[in-house]
């Protein structure tokens, strides 16, 4: 399961994993997860050890 923020629906959403499309390893230590919304909005996550930001981002 995936916390994501959806800026077209405004809500954040708890989605499964057959809502991920895509998933990136950018650099050692950051994941880009790509999901669709129950809506079916184009998200991204971006999640690992080394980001600035605390705990799960949706971008």
């Amino acid at each position: 399961m995936f916390l994501a923020y959806c800026g077209d629906c405004d809500e954040r959403f708890l989605l499964p994993a057959n809502h991920v499309i895509g998933m990136h390893n950018l650099e050692p230590g950051v994941i880009a997860v790509e999901l669709t919304c129950y809506e079916g909005h184009h998200l991204l996550l971006i999640s690992g050890n080394d980001i600035d930001i605390p705990g799960p981002a949706t971008v």
